[in-house]
């Protein structure tokens, strides 16, 4: 898992925003990789290998860490750096149009308003979550990180864990030990894989919640904010 730093000033204040379904009003893995193989129409034929590799994940039969690195091998691995950074930057640019939610741009500016550090803890790789960071004028990126080859060309694989469910937990939980004082923090998501980030924040908020995360919220007394 990568964590992306632009500041060393410790922050008193930190508000951390889930990236699928919060920021954004779907999901954007699947989306990233349709967009990167507009470069290389012979790749869809792969779609339907990759629709069985998640219907192998529905059932339970592969984690989701290696349904990733599935889908990677399938339509982007062996690109170089430069391929996929010139992908990320013209899908995001699309996305930023369509794709994030007003609600979202507003709460992250109300935090930079506040003086608040806002940090981005999504399951997205690093290639692109980084650049939605750099997009919204976010302070840092703590995402799943990506494997290179020595001749800089995407390896179909992760580095680490996914930075999902405890995995992200366990990030946001070093990020802020390395800090000098543990500061109030805020934490926004749409999913229960997130709820024990919500709770144990001084602010949770669901985000157009999912029904588990809903029922959750109600019982724990989150709060919860329709964005769209």
């Amino acid at each position: 898992m990568q964590s992306t730093l632009q500041s060393s000033a410790a922050p008193a204040r930190i508000a951390f925003f889930d990236l699928d379904r919060t920021i954004t009003r779907s999901g954007t893995y699947t989306p990233f990789l349709l967009h990167c193989t507009r470069s290389n129409p012979g790749r869809y034929s792969r779609i339907p290998v990759a629709l069985a590799a998640m219907a192998a994940y529905a059932a339970k039969r592969t984690s989701r860490a290696a349904l990733k690195a599935r889908m990677l091998d399938l339509f982007i691995a062996g690109a170089t750096r430069a391929e996929i950074s010139a992908w990320a930057e013209d899908f995001i640019d699309r996305w930023m149009q369509i794709q994030v939610r007003p609600g979202a741009l507003a709460a992250i500016e109300h935090h930079r308003q506040a003086g608040d550090q806002v940090v981005l803890a999504t399951a997205s790789f690093d290639f692109y979550a980084q650049v939605f960071a750099t997009r919204l004028g976010l302070d840092h990126a703590i995402t799943t990180g990506s494997v290179w080859t020595e001749a800089d060309r995407l390896c179909a694989a992760v580095e680490g864990e996914n930075c999902y469910g405890p995995a992200k937990v366990a990030a946001v939980e070093r990020y802020l030990s390395g800090l000098p004082s543990r500061p109030w923090f805020a934490f926004y998501s749409d999913h229960h894989s997130d709820f024990d980030l919500l709770k144990a924040a001084d602010e949770g908020v669901a985000v157009n919640p999912n029904a588990k995360l809903r029922r959750l919220a109600g019982e724990h007394g989150l709060q919860v904010v329709d964005w769209g």
